[in-house]
């Protein structure tokens, strides 16, 4: 009998000892997580269309813990916003936000910050300061019923409309580089104003100079468009392309989406504090190869510097400061003060 004693009291000095060295520290609760404590490794998603946004999210790009794909035709990316088969989507704001508006409670992304602001130009040839587009002007521009034109028509009148209209900037800027120094295309016609988007905006301007074209009239639509809507709009920047977060992904990895963020942030207060490092983190490794760079981020990485300025002091990419904050209201404001524009 007093050995079964012994036995038991050793038997209950051993439990009290496992209990105390367990990670409950409540006991009797079981964690809703027994692995809480272990780090997760899940790999999200990236849906992101080439160009201007992958600068600001150029850290996302290069990380082994995001995996990053850009479709080949930026129309199916708000396929991704509606099926949900992605973490994360970089998308222009103003018509993703119109998708999540339409599916309301249902949404399965949410905004979650604005990366580029506007890099938008109206370029006019042999034109003075104080003259506009009219009418009777030859005007070209790039897709006309999304942002570039729609903001051009907020700006210079409802009535507006591209002479020729192309899907990207890039064959606009093709276009233009057949006029001559009388502002004529290799067709014949003369041209007087074109609306184009850094960072072709750049070498587009100094291939034709090269070629003789002189007088060049350079106007930001990003401050034309805050003096025309002044009583509404008081940002230094519009709504162009955002990041939206699933929301499940949000829910069941939130430290992978806290890293994440923190990631796309680093890499965009570098382009404003170190972009020389910033341009050196780009350009390593793989991506040292100036096609594989342009592959990636859908510009080459020459353009870089002379469109950013020191630090960014230029900001012709217009990446959004983090400091810089917009709201799903900013994004349904500045669509109700184009409503018109895009109906055009």
């Amino acid at each position: 009998m007093k050995k079964i004693k012994k036995i038991l009291i050793l038997m209950l000095s051993f439990g009290s000892v496992l209990v105390s060295c367990g990670g409950n520290d409540n006991p009797g609760e079981t964690p809703d997580n027994p692995n809480e404590n272990e780090p997760d490794t899940y790999i999200p998603t990236l849906i992101t269309p080439t160009g201007a946004p992958t600068l600001p999210a150029y850290k996302l790009l290069l990380s082994d813990k995001v995996k990053t794909e850009s479709p080949s035709d930026n129309i199916a990316i708000p396929g991704y916003l509606s099926s949900g088969n992605a973490d994360l989507v970089i998308f222009d704001s103003t018509n993703a936000q119109k998708v999540l508006n339409k599916a309301g409670e249902n949404a399965k992304f949410e905004f979650e910050q604005m990366l580029t602001g506007g890099n938008f130009h109206l370029l006019g040839f042999g034109k003075s300061e104080d003259e506009v587009p009219t009418n009777d002007d030859y005007i070209l521009g790039f897709m006309s019923q999304s942002t570039p034109g729609i903001l051009f028509r907020n700006i210079y009148g409802n009535d507006m409309v591209f002479d020729q209209a192309f899907n990207a900037v890039n064959q606009v800027q093709q276009t233009l580089l057949t006029m001559n120094s009388e502002y004529k295309l290799s067709s014949g016609q003369k041209i007087d104003w074109a609306v184009v988007a850094e960072p072709a905006n750049t070498a587009l301007q100094g291939k034709l100079k090269q070629n003789g074209v002189q007088n060049i009239l350079d106007i930001n639509l990003n401050t034309a468009f805050k003096e025309k809507n002044s009583e509404k709009w008081n940002k230094d920047y519009i709504c162009q392309a955002g990041i939206f977060v699933n929301k499940e992904f949000k829910e069941k990895h939130p430290k992978v989406y806290e890293s994440t963020m923190d990631l796309l942030n680093d890499g965009v207060n570098a382009l404003f504090t170190n972009l020389d490092g910033a341009y050196s983190e780009m350009t390593s490794g793989e991506y040292s190869d100036v096609s594989k760079f342009t592959a990636k981020f859908g510009f080459s990485s020459a353009v870089i510097k002379n469109v950013q300025g020191e630090n960014s002091a230029k900001n012709g990419f217009g990446v959004v400061p983090t400091n810089v904050k917009f709201t799903v209201e900013d994004i349904n404001t500045f669509n109700q003060l184009t409503a018109e524009s895009s109906a055009k």
